[in-house]
């Protein structure tokens, strides 16, 4: 669970990274802080390139992925899981509980019964509506 726990806090972190990109464009129109805004917000946007880097190259998610965004499941959902993260997930049932790019959150029943609750980091591409 350790590296389903790792996801959520990357995403969160470029999450939090994005907004404070928006607190430093805030300071764009103070003349005296301008500068230093533009320098802090360019640095930013920098660590969310990273931390999105790393995200997809540690557990194959694309953070910024069209096709993601452009295939939203709604909250309620029942959905199959197209993948094998463990045994008994191909195939078995989700219902999708919240739903944020590119991935959401789900309470899985597997194949054998076993349920998981509120089980992270299911992508868009993973899952397919029933």
């Amino acid at each position: 669970m350790a590296k389903e726990s790792s996801k959520q806090k990357l995403a969160n972190f470029i999450q939090s990274l994005q907004q404070s990109v928006k607190d430093a464009q805030s300071l764009y129109d103070d003349a005296d802080l301008k500068d230093w805004a533009v320098d802090h917000s360019l640095d930013l946007q920098e660590k969310i390139k990273d931390v999105k880097k790393k995200l997809k190259d540690k557990f194959s998610i694309d953070y910024d992925s069209t096709d993601a965004k452009k295939k939203v499941i709604k909250e309620g959902s029942e959905v199959e899981v197209l993948v094998n993260h463990m045994d008994g997930m191909y195939g078995s049932t989700a219902i999708i509980k919240s739903y944020s790019l590119p991935a959401n959150i789900s309470d899985i029943t597997m194949k054998d019964g076993m349920k998981m609750n509120s089980h992270k980091w299911l992508t868009n591409d993973e899952v397919k509506l029933k």
